[in-house]
């Protein structure tokens, strides 16, 4: 049985054992082909991986992103950047909160999750939540003098939870590329949650719900607006392991656990189904309520966190609890890239079957779009692989008004080779990866050819 006819199964229980509990998970239209899912796995970029996570770590020069630092809000201004840079999303925005157990004044301090959305083609309305935290903490390291220095201390948080945020980038890049032609059936919304670690501002603070609450804030407001989440995902510290590619599967234990267990079975399956290549717990899973998961569960929707150890303090066969956890010392170096790279692929396979199709077409009417097809057709890039020149071949078969643009695997645009009138016949358009001031890394590359006759994508392969 494939993972899409396992996930139809696992809805169609959800759907009857939720009926009373709210909102369930449930499948429509027709899932991507595997080889289109395969082609989204393969997309996942190491390189972009880890220059979110070097980011995040350094937090524009202050090495910390504790609640309430400078360095946290350039956590969340990095964020919104990355999404804002991504074309294919529908909506970026800054999610704002309050802190109610903060001291005077941080209580008054306004808090951000940074959002960004893919609307659903066919449920618009209805979503499913791929999240992380992108604040830090360093309460395990010897220094931490109970939380007196927090304002000065560092706190890079690279697997805890750079990882995580990096890896919730990565899917909206892939999912929004429109080179992808991914189009979900459901919205899907990405988060970096703020405020999930303890706050040391409000330390001694007797109300204790002093955690979870940029994920608590936006789960409540999600309930109270009867929002149709179909399930959420908390991807929290995913990198430290250096011997094993190993990941947990964890639920709340609360009422909505037997549908956050067959939620996670996707995931679980995904792994096997998409050849992954990850080592993983067995259904029914782990329970926990260490992450952002548990406030989506206690809301009323299915929710499953993918940790690198359930819990990650604690040892197995597999893992060897994280020395740097919550730790000045929790840096990039210490970070397995391929581990986070696969867990990433394990998220985005999963979440590509939740419902959606690829768009190969520029109308919906096959007639026009074979028209369309006949009027431009881009031939690809030779050399490829190239360093440091290659040209990019297309044909027209009448004018056409065409721009051309070269995107980096992170989505920013890199440069417009071409915006303008031509006429028919064969054309080639020189790129230079030195050229102009640049000196582009070796990787992959986007190129995307568009105008009158509908949108062409291809990939080129720099190697120095």
């Amino acid at each position: 049985m494939s993972f899409y006819a396992r996930a139809f199964i696992l809805s169609i229980a959800l759907y009857l054992s939720a009926a009373s509990l709210g909102p369930a998970l449930s499948h429509a239209g027709t899932p991507p082909p595997e080889e289109a899912v395969y082609e989204m796995i393969n997309a996942i970029s190491i390189d972009s991986l880890r220059k979110h996570i070097q980011v995040l770590e350094d937090a524009g020069g202050t090495r910390s992103r504790i609640s309430f630092t400078r360095g946290k809000h350039n956590a969340a201004v990095y964020v919104k950047e990355v999404f804002d840079r991504m074309p294919g999303l529908s909506a970026v925005y800054y999610d704002t909160f309050y802190v109610a157990a903060a001291q005077s004044p941080f209580n008054n301090m306004p808090q951000v999750n940074v959002v960004a959305t893919i609307e659903g083609s066919v449920y618009p309305d209805s979503y499913y939540v791929i999240g992380g935290h992108y604040d830090s903490i360093a309460d395990r390291d010897d220094n931490w003098n109970n939380g007196a220095n927090w304002q000065t201390m560092e706190a890079p948080g690279a697997d805890d939870n750079a990882t995580g945020v990096a890896a919730v980038l990565e899917m909206a890049r892939v999912f929004s590329d429109p080179a992808t032609g991914f189009r979900p059936d459901y919205t899907l919304v990405f988060i970096a949650f703020g405020v999930e670690e303890r706050i040391p501002a409000a330390i001694r603070a007797s109300n204790t719900n002093n955690n979870h609450v940029g994920s608590r804030h936006f789960a409540q407001n999600a309930r109270a607006n009867n929002d149709d989440i179909r399930g959420m995902i908390s991807i929290d510290m995913i990198g430290y392991n250096n011997h094993h590619m190993y990941t947990s599967l964890v639920m709340h234990n609360n009422f909505m656990v037997n549908q956050s267990v067959q939620f996670g079975t996707l995931l679980y399956e995904a792994n096997t189904d998409f050849d992954i290549g990850l080592i993983m717990n067995e259904p029914p899973f782990a329970r926990g309520a260490y992450s952002d998961h548990d406030v989506f569960a206690d809301a009323g929707y299915p929710s499953v966190l993918v940790i690198e150890n359930a819990p990650p303090w604690q040892s197995n066969d597999y893992y060897t609890a994280n020395p740097y956890y919550h730790k000045t010392t929790d840096t990039w170096e210490k970070v397995n890239m391929e581990l986070v790279q696969k867990v990433t692929q394990l998220n985005l396979s999963t979440v590509a079957g939740f419902g959606g199709y690829i768009d190969t077409s520029v109308d919906d009417d096959p007639m026009l779009a074979d028209q369309a097809a006949h009027r431009l057709t881009l031939i690809g890039n030779y050399p490829n692989p190239f360093n440091p020149h290659t040209n990019i071949l297309f044909e027209l078969s009448e004018t056409s008004h065409l721009e051309l643009s070269v995107y980096d695997m992170t989505g920013r645009r890199i440069t417009t080779l071409l915006n303008e009138s031509l006429p028919p016949g064969r054309h080639s358009v020189p790129f230079n990866a030195v050229d102009g001031g640049r000196n582009l890394p070796s990787g992959v590359y986007l190129y995307r050819l568009s105008g009158t006759f509908g949108t062409q994508s291809g990939k080129m392969l720099l190697i120095k």
